[in-house]
């Protein structure tokens, strides 16, 4: 038995043993979590669900794909609007941190960077508060 008989035996063991679990691995370009795939597309991304073979959501963020793939596998489709929920909020206020930044680097007009310094912090302060929320939906045990 060669080497590369050995790894494909190992790959084989790892990812039938890691479909019985909830646990996050990569696979190519994707990341799998049971019978879920998540890929990236150029505007966010995409879970699928292998056994049906069809498109069960679109994300902003990785962490809220995570998140959603997460209470599917475990079952928890009382979660799922609320992780959707989450997601879109925390890429708003994602994208209102980038704004506000530009503004800060590209302006020379004083009120406006201070005006702008106030608005990066509110969207860096709800931009953590929702990817915690998220976190808490991934890593949570019940």
């Amino acid at each position: 038995m060669n080497l590369t008989d050995l790894e494909q035996e190992l790959n084989n063991i790892m990812e039938h043993g890691l479909q019985d679990i909830y646990f996050p691995y990569a696979k190519g370009k994707s990341v799998r979590i049971k019978n879920i795939v998540i890929r990236e597309t150029k505007t966010g991304f995409l879970v699928f669900d292998v056994k049906k073979s069809k498109r069960i959501a679109e994300t902003i963020s990785k962490r809220g794909a995570i998140a959603y793939a997460t209470a599917i596998a475990k079952n928890r489709q009382h979660s799922l609007e609320t992780i959707l929920d989450l997601d879109q909020k925390l890429g708003k206020h994602y994208m209102d941190s980038i704004f506000a930044k530009n503004t800060i680097e590209s302006t020379n007009d004083e009120f406006r960077v201070e005006s702008a310094l106030v608005r990066f912090d509110i969207a860096k302060d709800n931009t953590w508060r929702y990817t915690s929320q998220l976190d808490e939906h991934i890593f949570d045990e019940r």
